[in-house]
């Protein structure tokens, strides 16, 4: 007797291979059989005809770290398939904490507060599996929160705190994160050398682990950063995923900048380095434009540098001086970064810096350094949207044989604390966006290899066993949607929506997502290395 039998859809199995009819049995959190079971007895029958049954989506570079306490159950994110995250990305995660964080304290940024206290990674695990959540979490354990943790300030750090770090990572790898991740754009990352990261990755590397990076540049010194991190690969030992590697247009990047970075990357994986990477769905991002600023006015911290930033002088001479990361304001692309959130200035949301310099009366930079000042003294929380790529490269990311695709965004709502955090169609379809542009739309791909790009290939990638794939004894993380009515629903115009067409969404067997919406179902599980 089976605890669910899906009947009658058409399978598409995450390798790669064709559709086919088949049904789904399960039983308790596995499946149990594959095939025509006509026969079959079940405690619940769901009707797939005319849709699709497809693993659950797998997104290898999520943010929901950031958000999950939050929304544990996961809304925007679950509500399109994705049964599983891999969290922790982009150099920060939320432990481990210096020991004086309190239950008073925001430590993860998202204007609330921490229901507990928590210093160790194996303490917020624990944490996250006692307030239950929808989705299964695979964690990594971001480089500028063990900076912050043990008190490095800018590019000087002690032998004392490099063994510090090194403590904390092998810690967290022991409570079950499977690598360490890299924000190498972003403060204070940034100020860190390359050898202070191949000390700690070192620890990844002997423990067969992960190095995940957001690289240094993905601009005009792309080929440097890139070839910083496959040195790291090799002095560490470490498994590699280079995180959305994509280059920003109009920032001053070579025309065939990409094309080489990737053959870099193909070089390094036939001399045997195991290096990936991933991609995003759309022309647009989000991202934190105050690493634009230099690094001499960010280096002695936020205050600091929101003072620099309040002195006319200085100002004057840091508008001349950010030509990085999103480069392409100094080119004068203002129409390019738009305003997803704001605490302080809801009139501002959804406009770009061309029609808040004429609504505010001042100039584009006057107005953004305004806001930088705000976020710098934890005066206000702002979010950015930036036009950072261009359609046919997004199309060629999403084409490469080595990419899988993944997200690049926090789950959210739309309602509660989270309804105004992220006001873009991304975190609500970025998934199903592969979907329905870059498959039924331009015909970049193959339906079976979008879905193999979404599920069993960023799963095998993280060693995620049973994961994103459907064959009997697999974990029965499964989707089941109308392809013909698929919708992304989120548009810029109307950004904050759930997607249509994802009628059942099941995690470790238990049904969390059915016709009429979350079942409020809490089934994920830690996915621990």
């Amino acid at each position: 007797m089976l605890d669910t039998l899906i009947q009658g859809g058409w399978l598409i199995d995450g390798t790669g291979n064709p559709k086919r009819r088949a049904d789904v049995g399960i039983i308790d959190d596995r499946i149990v059989e594959v095939g025509l079971l006509a026969d079959a007895r079940a405690a619940r029958t769901v009707d797939a005809r005319n849709r699709l049954v497809l693993p659950g989506f797998v997104d290898g570079h999520s943010h929901s770290d950031t958000t999950i306490l939050v929304n544990p159950l996961a809304q925007s994110t679950i509500r399109q398939g994705i049964t599983t995250e891999v969290v922790g990305n982009c150099g920060n995660s939320p432990a481990p904490l210096r020991p004086r964080t309190e239950a008073g304290d925001d430590p993860l940024g998202i204007g609330g507060r921490s229901p507990k206290p928590w210093t160790t990674f194996g303490e917020f695990l624990e944490h996250v599996e006692t307030t239950g959540v929808t989705p299964n979490l695979a964690w990594l354990v971001g480089h500028n929160t063990l900076r912050t943790a043990v008190g490095v300030v800018g590019s000087a750090v002690s032998p004392d705190q490099i063994a510090t770090m090194r403590l904390l990572l092998d810690e967290a790898l022991d409570a079950g994160a499977i690598g360490l991740s890299t924000g190498l754009e972003f403060d204070p990352g940034r100020y860190a050398s390359t050898a202070e990261i191949v000390a700690l990755a070192e620890v990844v590397g002997r423990r067969g682990g992960f190095y995940v990076s957001h690289i240094r540049n993905r601009a005009k010194a792309l080929q440097p950063a890139i070839t910083e991190f496959i040195n790291i690969m090799r002095q560490s030992g470490t498994r590699g995923q280079v995180s959305h590697l994509n280059v920003r247009a109009n920032t001053g990047a070579a025309d065939d900048a990409w094309a080489r970075a990737v053959a870099a990357v193909e070089r390094a994986r036939d001399d045997g380095l195991d290096i990936q990477c991933d991609c995003t769905p759309y022309v647009d991002g989000g991202g934190a434009p105050t690493a634009i600023l230099p690094m001499w006015v960010t280096e002695k911290g936020r205050l600091q540098a929101a003072d620099y930033l309040r002195e006319p002088v200085l100002r004057e001479e840091i508008k001349g001086d950010c030509d990085r990361y999103w480069a392409f304001i100094t080119r004068g692309d203002w129409h390019r970064i738009r305003i997803a959130s704001s605490s302080n200035h809801p009139e501002i949301v959804g406009l770009d810096f061309d029609q808040i310099a004429a609504l505010w009366g001042r100039t584009q930079w006057d107005c953004l350094l305004d806001l930088f000042v705000e976020v710098l003294s934890r005066e206000g929380h702002v979010g950015y949207i930036g036009q950072l790529f261009t359609e046919d490269h997004v199309m060629t990311n999403v084409q490469h044989p080595l990419f899988s695709l993944g997200v690049d965004a926090a789950t959210v709502a739309t309602d509660g604390p989270l309804k105004d955090r992220y006001v873009h169609p991304l975190p609500f379809a970025g998934m199903v966006h592969y979907l329905t542009h870059w498959v039924r739309h331009r015909r970049a791909l193959s339906l079976e290899d979008a879905v193999r790009k979404m599920t069993s290939m960023p799963a095998s990638r993280f060693g995620l066993a049973g994961r994103g794939i459907i064959r009997p004894g697999a974990f029965a993380d499964l989707v089941v949607l109308d392809y013909d009515k698929l919708d992304d629903v989120a548009t810029l115009e109307r950004p904050v929506a759930y997607c249509r067409g994802v009628d059942h969404v099941y995690v470790n067997g238990v049904q969390v997502v059915n016709p009429t919406g979350h079942t409020a179902a809490r089934p994920g599980r830690m996915l621990r290395g």
